[in-house]
Parts: structure tokens; C-alpha cells; sequence
């Protein structure tokens, strides 16, 4: 059997998995701040309308970046459920 008391191998793995999770959440954290803004996102899919360019669904779904409250908000297909753009609630869109 192993030399390593059991305590240690229980915070070492404690340890390492709270750390993967913390890596995760950032990863994906930093996906949707990669998500181009509005704007940008119309543009790139030559749209005139909010619309997915992966299913054409007209549905959409909004969350905060952070919390419900975030006015950073990011907005995703509600059919196929891709992440499409980012916006702030309440600033002015560009013309």
C-alpha cells in the first residue's frame, strides 16, 4: 500500500478538483467574453434582424455575464442553444 496517509490523498484531491473546476468556469467564462457585440454580430452574418446563423430561430435567450442583475448581458439560441453575441443593457446602440 501507499506510504501517503489517507488525509493527504483526500486534499490532494480535493485540491486538483477544485482547481479543474475554477479552470472551467474561466474558460468558458472567457468564451463569452470573446462573443462579438451586437453589432459586430449582425454585420458578420449580414442580418438585419437578431436571428441565429446556425438554425435561423428567431428565439432567443438573454443572461447576465455575472448575475440575473449583470447589465452585461449574453444572448443565446433558445432553439439550439449557441451562444450568438454580447451586449450591456441600457447603453445606446451605434447607428
Amino acid at each position: 500500500m501507499s506510504d501517503v496517509p489517507f488525509p493527504v490523498l483526500v486534499a490532494a484531491v480535493f485540491l486538483f478538483t477544485s482547481l479543474t473546476m475554477v479552470h472551467l468556469a474561466m474558460r468558458h467564462q472567457d468564451a463569452q467574453l470573446a462573443l462579438p457585440e451586437r453589432d459586430a454580430y449582425l454585420a458578420a452574418h449580414e442580418l438585419q434582424s437578431v436571428t441565429c446563423a446556425h438554425c435561423q430561430s428567431t428565439e432567443m435567450r438573454e443572461f447576465g455575464f455575472n448575475d440575473a442583475d449583470d447589465d452585461r448581458r449574453i444572448v443565446t439560441c433558445a432553439s439550439c442553444r449557441k451562444a450568438l453575441f454580447r451586449y450591456t443593457r441600457g447603453a445606446a446602440p451605434h447607428a
